[in-house]
């Protein structure tokens, strides 16, 4: 009996079990593939909140009249908070520059604000090609946020995957100030306190 089981003609014709195997190929592929997808719209949808958060902070900046204090932008970060939710208020960073032409006609960075917050956005964004945003002799005042992607895949399957376990992104958008042509900030009062630094 056990010799007609093993013979090579029933070894070879036989097909139970065929789909264990394939699903054993399969299955590491599918999970791969599926943990990929978490990963790229988890990215996705964080840069969204990025961008989103930056336009938002510009956009409330640039609405103030001719000054704004430092405790105003503060309260401001919030709104950049609530977009970036569910990331944690500490690991975003907010950072407020605005840039005017002096007399010379050089455009310098006036004041920065930020809440030191999250992973760092590097240096001050650069003058280059400012220079068209300020024809009116306007302030050009960037808001730049910063965040930290942390990767689903690399935390259990290794950085080789997706080439790193964390992603930072960072987006820096440009207004101008609505109500008047420049902006200033100050730390506490208007005019007798310190400007934002």
């Amino acid at each position: 009996m056990l010799k007609k089981l093993f013979t090579r003609k029933n070894i070879i014709l036989r097909d139970e079990g065929a789909a264990a195997i394939e699903f054993a190929f399969v299955m590491p592929f599918m999970l791969l593939v599926y943990f990929g997808l978490v990963d790229v719209t988890g990215l996705i949808s964080m840069n969204r909140r990025v961008v989103s958060a930056a336009a938002t902070m510009a956009d409330l900046v640039g609405q103030q009249k001719t000054n704004v204090l430092g405790g105003t932008i503060a309260d401001q970060y919030n709104a950049a908070y609530v977009i970036m939710q569910p990331v944690q208020s500490a690991d975003v960073r907010v950072e407020i520059f605005d840039f005017r032409t002096n007399s010379s006609g050089t455009i310098v960075q006036m004041w920065k604000t930020g809440n030191n917050k999250g992973p760092s956005c590097g240096a001050a964004p650069s003058t280059v090609g400012m220079s068209s945003l300020m024809t009116a002799s306007n302030d050009v005042i960037i808001a730049r946020v910063c965040a930290t992607y942390n990767s689903t895949v690399a935390s259990f399957m290794g950085t080789s995957i997706m080439g790193a376990a964390s992603f930072n992104l960072s987006q820096a958008i440009s207004v101008r100030p609505r109500s008047s042509l420049t902006l200033d900030c100050y730390a506490t009062t208007v005019a007798a306190g310190t400007a934002c630094t």
